[in-house]
């Protein structure tokens, strides 16, 4: 669920940012059935989720909040990196994150009809309630870690991550910091452009 993370990394390029928003619910040889640069979007999608969860900083991030929160952690972890990704912004695109996030929504809207219903119902409530900017707030993230909380079957206390995640954030914050720039290196390898291409 790590939304802005997944947009940023497809460089303002709109078929990797389509696909890479359909990689969020299209699985396994469905791709296929999209054109060849929103199938790359769709792996694109798969690569960083791949990337990211066998990267020890994030393992690193998970394990501390596994006591309280068990399997959840990484995803807690996902939503918490795009938080610091809008904390540090300026330290990777000179994009405003304002200017950003509404091209985003405006590529996602016009191209809605490429989505399956699933993820068009998620992205008009992405967008009607501007998780973007959610997501850089912890009234915010508490939100949105409430309603994921509410909406998973298992029993969970994501609502209260929180908590662990305000006190400890400049653990996790160190963790990210290690953990993204890599990120953007292998991303670029993996679409072969060059690797300032956030700038």
């Amino acid at each position: 669920m790590n939304l802005v993370l997944h947009q940023l990394l497809s460089f303002r390029n709109p078929q990797w940012q389509i696909g890479n928003h359909l990689g969020e619910v299209i699985k396994g040889k469905q791709f296929l059935q999209f054109e060849p640069q929103i199938q790359k979007g769709i792996l694109l999608h798969r690569f960083i989720d791949t990337f990211s969860d066998s990267h020890a900083s994030v393992k690193s991030s998970s394990a501390h909040l596994h006591f309280n929160h068990s399997k959840f952690s990484p995803i807690i972890i996902d939503v918490y990196y795009d938080f610091l990704l809008i904390k540090n912004w300026e330290s990777f695109t000179q994009q405003s994150f304002t200017e950003f996030k509404l091209e985003c929504y405006r590529l996602l809207l016009e191209n809605m009809d490429l989505f399956p219903e699933k993820l068009q119902r998620f992205t008009h409530a992405m967008v009607e309630y501007d998780w973007f900017e959610s997501y850089g707030n912890y009234e915010g993230l508490e939100k949105i870690l409430s309603n994921m909380s509410r909406r998973t079957k298992f029993q969970n206390n994501m609502h209260w991550a929180v908590k662990d995640l305000y006190l400890n954030e400049a653990k996790f914050e160190l963790d990210f910091m290690l953990f993204f720039p890599e990120l953007i290196e292998k991303v670029c390898m993996f679409l072969e452009i060059p690797g300032d291409s956030l700038v």
